[in-house]
């Protein structure tokens, strides 16, 4: 019975290493001069993770190993038929074996590339989602401070208070409560901070200690869909995704494997079973696209409030300012409104970070369904 080669097996399993954590880096670290602190905009993050990754480079020395394998089964064959035409796939009686290891090899060979390309866009999807994750705890942090500074005033106010007889001791202890709670979430905050630096710093070679300057913002950038449709359709071309591509070939592929083999029902049922698993990539691609089209729709409901819900709070701060200045309201009230403007910018920002997330999987919808596998 003829066999695929070890190299053929080895690409049909290579997808599943697609959503494992990118490896240690392969070169020198990068180190902050003199302790300066590097700008780094979301394009570099991209471009340095993408070229840092070991899963791509060894995708890049499996096209390499591809393409050998393929000039060695291209001599056996010639061999048998004469001169080959590069992608012709044309059956010559009598060739047998040998058409169809050169067959195999030059499948693997074309995967092998379409594999490639699949683990750059991974690659660049966790970055541009560890950049964007520092980002957000920057706010957060923000948000904790403030929540802190609010608490320790609140406990100065409880306590004076109660030094003329307006406050209660269980007052005190619940603004001491709340103190405490807050300097836990602050300590909290700065340690996922920490976290996220070091996650994007493996991501693009620099040591963990660095703490590069983020100098890209999240927009908000409506995607116009016309008619989405067309993009399912778009989507469902092997031409256009990659991932439905490897899986096509897959299939192809098998329906020459049982021709060769011995056992004539047992590679049929493999034949049957590529195509059960192209036939599910291709309806998984399409409920993901209208999954990630349902959800920016809801994002972009979901921005105008969160929108509006900052306008309101800067607007209710500057009234509270104000106030303050002629001594109608107390600083209590002015954090309290500082707190909840920061908090409103907490809930505008996490919106634009997963619309942006979304987005980026919606015009890649094959990231969304190698996440899902």
């Amino acid at each position: 019975m003829v066999t695929l080669p070890r190299i053929i097996m080895l690409f049909l399993v290579t997808t599943l290493l697609l959503g494992l954590p990118t490896a240690a880096f392969p070169f020198a670290e990068v180190r902050p001069a003199d302790g300066q602190a590097p700008e780094l905009t979301l394009e570099e993050a991209v471009n340095r993770a993408v070229e840092s990754a070991v899963k791509v480079e060894q995708a890049e020395l499996d096209v390499d190993k591809a393409w050998e394998t393929r000039k060695a089964a291209r001599s056996g064959y010639e061999r048998y038929a004469g001169v080959f035409s590069d992608g012709v796939y044309v059956s010559v009686p009598g060739v047998g074996e040998p058409f169809f290891q050169f067959l195999s090899a030059n499948s693997g060979w074309n995967i092998s590339k379409q594999q490639l390309d699949l683990t750059k866009d991974v690659v660049a999807l966790q970055a541009k989602m560890s950049y964007f994750d520092v980002i957000k705890k920057q706010r957060s942090l923000e948000t904790a401070q403030l929540a802190l500074e609010k608490a320790q005033n609140d406990y100065k106010v409880a306590r004076a208070k109660a030094l003329v007889g307006m406050s209660s001791n269980a007052e005190i202890e619940a603004a001491a409560s709340r103190l405490e709670q807050s300097t836990s979430a602050l300590e909290q905050a700065k340690a996922d901070l920490e976290n996220a630096y070091r996650s994007l710093n493996k991501l693009i070679g620099y040591v963990p200690e660095t703490r590069p300057v983020l100098t890209t913002t999240i927009e908000f950038v409506k995607l116009e869909v016309p008619l989405v449709e067309n993009k399912v359709a778009t989507a469902l071309s092997p031409n256009n995704n990659p991932y439905l591509w490897i899986m096509k070939e897959n299939h192809e592929l098998s329906k020459y494997t049982w021709t060769y083999a011995s056992v004539e029902e047992a590679a049929k049922l493999d034949k049957d079973k590529t195509s059960l698993s192209y036939d599910d990539a291709r309806k998984e691609t399409r409920n993901k696209i209208y999954e990630m089209y349902d959800s920016l729709k809801t994002l972009e409901k979901s921005y105008e409030s969160a929108l509006q819900g900052v306008k309101a709070a800067e607007e209710g701060l500057r009234v509270a300012n104000a106030m303050y200045e002629v001594g109608m309201v107390t600083k209590s009230e002015v954090l309290d409104k500082e707190h909840l403007l920061s908090q409103a910018k907490d809930g505008l920002l996490e919106v634009k970070r997963l619309y942006a997330i979304t987005k980026e999987t919606f015009e890649k919808p094959w990231l969304a369904v190698e996440s899902a596998g």
